[in-house]
């Protein structure tokens, strides 16, 4: 862990209206990554290990919980009553997608080792916490799916997340165009050795750490995590997604709708709001005892929401 904690002020920053110092933030050097620098103050075996674990699906571990959501669905119930009691206009609504991904954004931030990703038989810290997610434009069989990432600074309260997350579903539901989706049908139209050929191109672009910017928003496997909220179509009970070989991808997780269960309390069996979470990660990145207490970060997060609220004033970061 770097003791060379600095702040670094940003003018126009999302969610705040007045200027203030945001929390540490490691300037990217030029001779760096694009989307991460190498971290080389570890331990020998974690260098070790991307030899001896080569692909991300065959270095992955699972991990589920099934949390109390009693207070989560009180304050999401009440920050979508005070923000519409507020405004007049622009229907406001929190509900558990923004809740994740803030958490989660939280939680990236507190447990950086998160946020590093394998390439090349090297471990790398991501200079940003960039989020993707699955979008359906309608809910149906034929709805279209859209995936966006998002890019958020360490340390966003979930008024800064809301306000990104807003403006990238209102830009992907009113896309008429689907420029993933055109390409991909458009590749695939081709003879499959350039097809092999565009693929391997993609992934040297990974390997090397710069590709053009165009190719972002159709390559959505470059990312911190990907969340999957399938409680948004009503799956309570979620499955495990696998990692992705290819991109960067160290962590996918799956959320399941809120329900009712029976909890066995200090008081005796009671009914409670819970929800599942699975979580599919990278082991070479931290080791289990690392990922567990971040778990109990997101623990803590979802018994105390209001403290998504508050930035962080200090956010520790890895080189």
């Amino acid at each position: 862990m770097s003791d060379d904690k600095t702040n670094s002020k940003t003018e126009g920053q999302v969610g705040s209206e007045s200027l203030e110092p945001r929390a540490y933030k490691r300037e990217r050097r030029r001779w760096e990554r694009q989307d991460g620098y190498r971290v080389k103050n570890i331990l020998s075996f974690h260098k070790l290990l991307p030899y001896l674990l080569k692909t991300r699906v065959g270095s992955t571990n699972y991990f589920e919980a099934t949390y109390e959501a009693d207070k989560l669905v009180e304050y999401l119930d009440k920050k979508t009553e005070e923000s519409n009691g507020e405004n007049s206009g622009e229907v406001v609504k929190y509900g558990y997608n923004l809740f994740f991904i803030a958490a989660l954004v939280r939680v990236l931030a507190l447990r950086p080792q998160l946020n590093r990703f394998v390439t090349n038989k090297k471990i790398y810290q991501r200079h940003n916490i960039e989020i993707a997610y699955v979008m359906k434009k309608a809910f149906s069989d034929e709805g279209e799916e859209s995936t966006t990432v998002s890019t958020f600074e360490r340390d966003s309260n979930i008024e800064d997340v809301r306000k990104i997350l807003t403006k990238g579903i209102k830009g992907v539901k009113e896309e008429s165009d689907d420029d993933a989706g055109d390409f991909v049908g458009g590749l695939v139209k081709l003879p499959k050795f350039i097809i092999t050929f565009v693929i391997w191109i993609f992934n040297m672009f990974i390997v090397i750490g710069r590709s053009p910017k165009a190719l972002k928003g159709v390559d959505v496997m470059q990312a911190s995590a990907f969340v999957s909220n399938l409680g948004s179509i009503g799956l309570e009970n979620v499955p495990y997604h696998h990692l992705y070989d290819r991109g960067t991808c160290s962590l996918f997780l799956t959320l399941g709708k809120v329900r009712k269960d029976f909890v066995l309390t200090k008081d005796g069996i009671v009914e409670k709001n819970v929800v599942d979470v699975k979580l599919s990660m990278d082991e070479r990145i931290a080791d289990g005892f690392y990922y567990v207490k971040s778990l109990d970060l997101l623990e803590s997060i979802l018994q105390n929401p209001e403290q998504l609220e508050e930035r962080l004033k200090e956010v520790p970061i890895d080189e």
